[in-house]
């Protein structure tokens, strides 16, 4: 039976208190996410039963409304019902620093996941048909869906500079012009002719390749990295202070720092400045302060802790890849019920940045595939036939990368199943690790990205990626089948059975 999200979001508006209870709202793949002013007047046991509604979380600061695949339509019916003035300042009950950062991350990301999932998914369909004769890599064809295929990660500062600036309260406009000044192709020249102009060869052949690579990054890159052609540094300077040149594109903790930091900016500006020129030069003092800012402070300093925090995680993965892949498919569904798991996204967009492709997500990918085969389990055991339609359905849905609906509709409602999703998950993650298996380009695990984890000449990589997640699914469900769990009654049966039961009295005493 069809849901009428519109009711749903008429009793969800209802038991979160009230429109005058919202101070904003957002959504992610499965959830909205709503910062209210008082949690205490959220009735969630009302707010859980309401048709729709997979389970509430309360966490970072945020009441979490689980909806699952509709959550778009749930949050287009909401919106119907409350006016949130967005200009107002957006700030959520006192928490813990790492809720906070959590919070923070996920209001960034959210946005705009699927748009960089689905890019990722499309340089995996073209490079797995290139690599299989499809597609020719030197056609016109390949080279055009090839840059569109990274288009996303190309202007990565830009989107997040935008949702960055929601989040902190700044002039998204301002915001993204800022991004834009850092990966503008005048800067990125000056990159390039940084990495260049003082080669030195005695081949007139490399000479020309070097003039070329002034204004080709690809061939920049190409001497770089493969030639291994070595690299001085001449100098540049803001008002004498020396710039260290930096590649923004795909950058991730600087944007972030320098719209934090914009938003104290901004605000000073708006408060000193007489309204008549506001509007003018509030933008201008910002743009002029924070494009120099970034490039003196918060990009090294945004560099060196995306670089530390992937340092840490790919240091752990070198000294024993099975036991990082174990630990990641073990652990990987129970950092998504506390909503820490945002905390690996800068990690991963940061390894495709500099690496070109990403370990974690290999592993990651068992931890789905298992506790979608922990569904099927459910499935196959249960007798319950709202509990086999609920399974089944979270199963499908988990097929495709979103494992939400599978842990709070079933998995944790019956405790067992999920507890056997994490064991399997972690075997699937240890022979993915084993394998060194990598997704080369961003996506939400599934069965619908596997050309993701495919590239030409990474072959064992790819079938020891294969084995691990049909292991962690086969073991999800058969470990889920074997150690059973307490059956929840058919409520649909019951009350089945208590509707005719007068009907069945009155027959026995005519």
């Amino acid at each position: 039976m069809a849901i009428d999200y519109a009711q749903t979001a008429q009793d969800i508006v209802k038991y979160i208190g009230g429109e005058n209870n919202v101070i904003s709202i957002t959504h992610c793949a499965t959830r909205l996410r709503f910062v209210l002013k008082d949690n205490k007047a959220v009735d969630k046991e009302e707010l859980k039963r309401v048709k729709g509604v997979i389970t509430v979380i309360e966490a970072g600061g945020q009441m979490q409304v689980v909806i699952g695949n509709h959550v778009s339509d749930a949050y287009k019916q909401v919106l119907k019902l409350i006016h949130v003035d967005e200009n107002a300042p957006v700030s959520a009950p006192d928490v813990g620093i790492v809720s906070r950062v959590m919070d923070v991350i996920s209001s960034i990301f959210t946005p705009f996941l699927y748009q960089l999932a689905a890019c990722g998914i499309l340089q995996g369909i073209i490079s797995f048909l290139a690599a299989i004769g499809i597609m020719d890599a030197n056609s016109g064809t390949y080279r055009i869906l090839n840059f569109v295929s990274w288009t996303a990660f190309t202007f990565l500062p830009v989107m997040i500079a935008f949702t960055a600036a929601k989040k902190f309260n700044v002039n998204p406009f301002t915001a993204v012009i800022t991004a834009c000044a850092l990966i503008s192709p005048d800067y990125m020249n000056m990159v390039t002719a940084f990495k260049i102009t003082s080669l030195n060869s005695a081949d007139p052949a490399m000479q020309q390749l070097m003039r070329e690579a002034v204004s080709n990054p690809d061939i920049a890159n190409i001497l770089q990295n493969v030639v291994g052609i070595p690299v001085s540094a001449p100098t540049l300077d803001f008002l004498g202070i020396p710039v260290k040149y930096l590649s923004y594109t795909a950058s991730v903790i600087p944007i972030i720092l320098m719209v934090w930091a914009m938003s104290y900016i901004e605000h000073f500006f708006n408060k000193v400045l007489p309204v008549v020129i506001r509007n003018l030069f509030t933008p201008m003092f910002c743009i002029a302060i924070m494009v120099p800012m970034t490039l003196l402070v918060f990009g090294p300093v945004g560099n060196l802790i995306g670089g530390a925090i992937g340092g840490v995680y790919n240091y752990l993965y070198h000294l024993s890849p099975t036991i990082a892949g174990f630990v990641v498919g073990a652990f990987w569904q129970p950092l998504v019920t506390l909503g820490v798991h945002w905390g690996i996204t800068p990690v991963t967009v940061g390894n495709y940045a500099t690496l070109g492709y990403d370990t974690f997500t290999g592993l990651q990918a068992s931890a789905v595939f298992a506790m979608t085969g922990s569904m099927f389990g459910v499935y196959l055991k249960t007798r319950s036939r709202e509990m086999k339609g609920i399974s089944l359905s979270a199963g499908v849905t988990g097929l495709f990368g979103i494992t939400e609906p599978a842990i709070y509709g079933v998995a944790l409602r019956l405790k067992k199943p999920f507890l056997c999703s994490c064991v399997a998950g972690g075997i699937g993650g240890a022979i993915a690790g084993s394998f060194n298996a990598v997704s080369w380009s961003y996506c939400l695990p599934g069965i619908a990205v596997l050309p993701v984890f495919f590239k030409e000449g990474h072959m064992p990589q790819f079938l020891g990626f294969l084995l691990s997640i049909t292991v962690a699914f086969v073991l999800g469900a058969l470990f889920t089948w074997l150690v059973g769990f307490k059956d929840e009654p058919d409520v649909a049966a019951i009350k089945k059975a208590q509707a005719e039961a007068p009907r069945t009295t009155q027959a026995e005493m005519n």
